[in-house]
C-alpha cells in the first residue's frame, strides 16, 4: 500500500459518535479507504481499562491491514483510545504514520472521579460511565510520532487541549477547524473538518512515520567479558526491572562466564516499551545473532523475564540453533492466573510497582493507598519520588520524572498476555522461590502450568523470595545449583 491508498482507520467510542464518523465519512477523500474501529458497547464482559481496550481493537486493525504504516484518527473518547492503539503498535514494532485527535483534550483524572462516585466494583456502567472510567484509570505517556490535534475554531482556545504537558510542543500539529468545540463531526462543520483531514493525509511527509526501533534502543549490555570460548549467559529481568538486577549472579558465578542483559525497552522514559513477548524476543534474538551468529547460548529469564527467555529458546530451537541451557527464575507460568497479564489501571501499576519495590528492597516507602489514589498523574509520581527519597533509594537531587520510564515498562508487562505457540522440547530449569510473594501462584500451580509447555522440565527451590533470590546471600546458592546442577547445594 502507497500514498492515499494506505487505510485511514476511524477509532470512535460508541452511542451517538458512530453516527457522527458515519456523516464524516462522507465527506472524506473516496479513494483513501475507510475503515471503522468501534469500541465494544457497555457490558458486564467489556475490558473496562483503556488498554484493554485497544487491545481488543488490535486484531480487526491487523485483519484489514496485516502490517504498517498505519493512520489512526479518532474523536473525544475515541481520540484517546486511538493515541493508546498507536503506542501499542510502536511496542509491536510496527510503524505508524499518521495520528489525529479530533476535538480530543487530554484526560484529567480529577475531572473525571466525581462521575464515577456512584460506580462500584462490578457495577453495570452505562457508556457515558464506561468511558469516564477508563479515562480516569488511564495514564498518558509520550509517542514518539507527530499528532495532528484538529481543534474546533468557537470557542477561540489556545493551547495544545492539554497535550503540551506530555507531548513537546515540536510534535503537536494544531488544525483549526471552522466550528463549535464537540460538535466538528456534525453538520455543518463536519465538511470543513473533512476537509482538514484530507490536506493533513494528502501532506504528509516522509520523516512522520515512526517506529520503536528508530529510537535506537540498546537492548544489549555486557555485564562481565568473561573467557574466550565460554558459552555466553544472556539474562533477561523482570518487569520494570533492568539487567543490573543480575550482577549479583555475575559476580557470584565468577569471572570465567560471558555475562550479558537485554535490557528492557522503555526504561529511559524516551521510547515504547515492548507490547508483546514476542516482539521482545525478535529484537533480542537479533542483538544475540549479530554478534554471537552460531554459538550455543545460555538463557535466563527472572520472572516475566522468563516468558521471553522461553519464547527465545522456542525460536532458537525452531531454527535448529542449540541452547545450551534454559533457566526461568521464579516465573509463573503463562495463562495461570497470577500477577501477570491482567488488565491493570493506571493507579493498581503504581500500587503494585511500591509493592514489589518494598519487597525487593526491605525499606517501606511510606505512600498511603487512599492517598495515592485521589492524586492526578503527575501528583502520583511525585508521591513515588518522595517515598523513594525517604526511604534512601533515590538521592533528593533526583527529578521525579526519573520513574516515569519504569513505571511504564512495569505497566506494560503487567498488562502483557503471553500464550507460547509451541512448546519446548529441550531441557528447561525451573527454580521456584522458597518465600511466595501476595498475589503470585503456587508452588505446585506454578511447575505444572511450566509443564504444559515444556514436558521435560526440572523444578529447584531456591532460597528467599521473589527478588532477594537474585541477591546475596542466596544468589550464591542459585549460581552454585546453576553452574553444578548435579552437585548438592
Amino acid at each position: 500500500m502507497s500514498g492515499t491508498q494506505r487505510p485511514l482507520f476511524l477509532v470512535h467510542g460508541g452511542g451517538v459518535e458512530d453516527l457522527h464518523f458515519s456523516v464524516l465519512v462522507a465527506q472524506l477523500d473516496p479513494d483513501i479507504p475507510l475503515h471503522a474501529l468501534p469500541a465494544l458497547a457497555p457490558d458486564d464482559s467489556q475490558p473496562r481499562t483503556l488498554e484493554e481496550r485497544a487491545t481488543g481493537l488490535l486484531d480487526g486493525l491487523r485483519a484489514v491491514q496485516p502490517r504498517g504504516p498505519y493512520r489512526l484518527a479518532g474523536g473525544a473518547f475515541g481520540g484517546v483510545l486511538a493515541y493508546e492503539l498507536a503506542i501499542q503498535l510502536i511496542g509491536l514494532d510496527e510503524r505508524v504514520e499518521f495520528l489525529a485527535l479530533i476535538d480530543t483534550e487530554l484526560p484529567r483524572r480529577l475531572d473525571l472521579l466525581p462521575q464515577l462516585e456512584q460506580v462500584r466494583l462490578g457495577a453495570d456502567l452505562d457508556l457515558e460511565q464506561a468511558q469516564a472510567y477508563a479515562l480516569a484509570h488511564y495514564r498518558v505517556f509520550p509517542i514518539p510520532l507527530p499528532v495532528h490535534l484538529f481543534i474546533a475554531s468557537e470557542p477561540a482556545r489556545s493551547g495544545y487541549l492539554g497535550w503540551d504537558r506530555v507531548l513537546p510542543e515540536a510534535r503537536l500539529r494544531v488544525v483549526s477547524v471552522p466550528g463549535k468545540q464537540g460538535h466538528l463531526m456534525q453538520v455543518p462543520y463536519v465538511q470543513a473538518l473533512g476537509g482538514a483531514l484530507d490536506d493533513a493525509l494528502l501532506t504528509l511527509p516522509a520523516p512522520a512515520l515512526a517506529n520503536a526501533r528508530a529510537a535506537g534502543h540498546q537492548a544489549l549490555l555486557t555485564i562481565q567479558s568473561g573467557r574466550a570460548g565460554q558459552a555466553p549467559v544472556f539474562c533477561v529481568p523482570g518487569a520494570g526491572d533492568g539487567v543490573t538486577s543480575f550482577i549479583g549472579l555475575a559476580d557470584a558465578l565468577g569471572p570465567a562466564w560471558p555475562m550479558h542483559g537485554l535490557q528492557p525497552r522503555g526504561l529511559d522514559g524516551s521510547q515504547v516499551p515492548f507490547a508483546s513477548v514476542e516482539t521482545a524476543a525478535a529484537v533480542y534474538l537479533e542483538t544475540i545473532e549479530a554478534q554471537y551468529a552460531d554459538a550455543p547460548v545460555h538463557l535466563i529469564g527472572h520472572s516475566f523475564g522468563g516468558w521471553i527467555a522461553f519464547e527465545m529458546a522456542s525460536r532458537l530451537r525452531a531454527r535448529g540453533r542449540p541452547v545450551a541451557s534454559l533457566t526461568l527464575i521464579d516465573s509463573e507460568a503463562p495463562q495461570a492466573g497470577g500477577v501477570l497479564g491482567r488488565p491493570y489501571t493506571a493507579t493498581a501499576v503504581l500500587e503494585r510497582l511500591i509493592a514489589a519495590m518494598e519487597a525487593a528492597t526491605g525499606r517501606m516507602l511510606g505512600i498511603d493507598p487512599a492517598v495515592l489514589g485521589a492524586q492526578d498523574d503527575a501528583a502520583q509520581v511525585r508521591l513515588l519520588h518522595a517515598g523513594m527519597v525517604g526511604a534512601g533509594l533515590l538521592p533528593p537531587r533526583a527529578a521525579p520524572e526519573i520513574m516515569a520510564g519504569p513505571l511504564r515498562a512495569f505497566g506494560s508487562a503487567l498488562r502483557t498476555r503471553y500464550q507460547p505457540q509451541h512448546g519446548y522440547e529441550g531441557p528447561v530449569r525451573l527454580v521456584r522461590a522458597e518465600d511466595l510473594a501476595p498475589g503470585r501462584v503456587g508452588q505446585h500451580e506454578m511447575s505444572e502450568g511450566w509443564r504444559r509447555y515444556a514436558p521435560n522440565i526440572e523444578v529447584w527451590q531456591g532460597p528467599g523470595h521473589h527478588f532477594s533470590i537474585l541477591k546475596p546471600p542466596h544468589v550464591q546458592r542459585l549460581a552454585h545449583w546453576w553452574a553444578n546442577p548435579d552437585a548438592p547445594v
